[in-house]
């Protein structure tokens, strides 16, 4: 009895200590947002994403291809929250656009890794979208402009 008392004694000692160096590992290495899943700019979290993998893609590319879609979509001053819609992906699941711009695709694996069905999230993420984007286009310091470009719009506001 004493000898299997013992022998749990050390493998929950065993446990214990794995489990502290992968924690004390984890917080050594920090996950960059992108590899969190994270779509964000200007401070503002926009989505993100949960699934390692969706319509073909991994969590990396989807982030760069939304943050890219977002930022070119952010480059029109008149962007509006009524501007972006959800449309139905057939069988493949939902996306959310912005004057007929793809902002991003959500398929069964990413609602699935939310609990909820492709047009369900596309109708979650939007709603917060049609919150934040038209804050966003307030803001020039987030888009990558040439400096001509930037000189000539305050040339003309003068």
């Amino acid at each position: 009895m004493k000898k299997h008392l013992a022998q749990q004694i050390t493998l929950a000692t065993v446990v214990i200590t794995l489990l502290t160096m992968s924690v004390a590992q984890s917080n050594a290495n920090p996950i960059s947002p992108q590899e969190q899943g994270l779509v964000g700019l200007g401070g503002e979290t926009l989505f993100v994403f949960k699934s390692d993998s969706d319509l073909n893609k991994d969590m990396k590319t989807r982030v760069n291809d939304s943050h890219d879609r977002l930022r070119f979509i952010l480059n029109n001053p008149n962007l509006k929250s009524k501007d972006i819609l959800v449309k139905p992906l057939g069988n493949y699941g939902a996306k959310i656009t912005a004057n007929g711009q793809l902002i991003v695709p959500i398929g069964v694996a990413e609602a699935s890794a939310h609990g909820s069905t492709p047009m369900q999230l596309a109708k979650d993420w939007a709603f917060h979208l049609r919150q934040v984007l038209p804050k966003l286009t307030a803001r020039p310091d987030l888009f990558a402009r040439s400096y001509s470009l930037l000189t000539k719009r305050s040339l003309t506001k003068r």
